[in-house]
């Protein structure tokens, strides 16, 4: 019989691990779509994006993210924050958002959502045993059957995590056709979290037929 083989992890992995998830990715929590939807985002297509944050540093850089990954498919974004666009205070006004995307010839908006939210992860210290009674044995220090491990130092690792809410409106219908809810946990600035929740979202678009 011929082994198997089991491919080992690659070291970009294992560097992971050790870090306990700081390179964990963004995922898809919810998805929806009106299967009546059949026309999808084809390159030429023309789409307003708004981003709805408490920042308005992280609604353009939300924003931008969106340009760029989208540029990529052939598709044109018309930031909401660009002259003429929506102000900050009323970029979570629907009926201003589609006033906006209609002035500028769009055929399509899309709505992100963004939270950013705080969890711990527990990092245990290095530990120290001691023993009571009698013998020797392995590589540590001992004397019979009585031990004790303390860990030295070790805490809680706070980390940042963001979530998403994006819904994509076809103009042309005037109703919401895909909406869908994403979150990441990568480690690193606002930019690379957005950048994260905007290229797993249009991934998921592209697999639900919404981007062709």
């Amino acid at each position: 019989m011929k082994p198997s083989w089991i491919k080992s992890p690659s070291l970009p992995l294992l560097a992971c691990l050790a870090m306990l998830g700081g390179c964990s990715t963004a995922r898809m929590d919810s998805q929806w779509i009106d299967r009546s939807f059949h026309d999808g985002l084809a390159a030429g297509t023309r789409v307003f994006v708004s981003c709805e944050t408490g920042d308005d540093s992280l609604r353009r850089l939300c924003e931008d993210a969106w340009a760029e990954r989208m540029r990529t498919e052939g598709i044109t974004v018309v930031r909401s924050y660009a002259p003429g666009g929506v102000p900050g205070d009323a970029v979570g006004n629907a009926e201003r958002i589609e006033r906006a995307a209609r002035a500028t010839g769009a055929n399509a908006t899309i709505r992100m959502k963004l939270a950013v939210g705080s969890y711990s992860v527990f990092q245990p210290g290095p530990q120290v045993g001691f023993g009571i009674g009698g013998g020797s044995g392995g590589g540590g220090f001992s004397f019979g059957g009585i031990g004790v491990s303390l860990p030295i130092g070790g805490g809680a690792s706070p980390r940042q995590e963001m979530a998403s809410s994006t819904t994509l409106t076809d103009l042309g219908r005037g109703t919401v056709v895909w909406s869908g809810g994403a979150r990441t946990q990568v480690d690193g600035d606002a930019l690379a979290r957005v950048s994260a929740l905007t290229r797993v979202t249009v991934d998921a678009m592209r697999k639900a037929g919404v981007i062709r």
